[in-house]
């Protein structure tokens, strides 16, 4: 692994806030609807969701873990 600029860093903190709202937003959708096949649609969305942001943490540690712990 490289390392990352801080603009990259940025980017990535970024898609991670982006991730997590859209989790959030999906959860919240799959307790308001009332129909089951649309609630399973919007958990498995904020599953998928939660997955994409907990890959981007594990990569962001790793990546700050190579580069002697200096990411913020």
């Amino acid at each position: 692994m490289k390392n990352l600029s801080t603009k990259e860093v940025n980017y990535i903190k970024d898609l991670m806030s982006w991730e997590l709202l859209s989790s959030k937003k999906c959860f919240q959708y799959s307790h308001q609807e009332l129909d089951t096949a649309h609630q399973k649609v919007f958990y498995e969305a904020a599953s998928i969701h939660q997955e994409n942001y907990l890959n981007l943490l594990d990569y962001v540690n790793k990546v700050g873990n190579m580069q002697g712990g200096q990411m913020n």
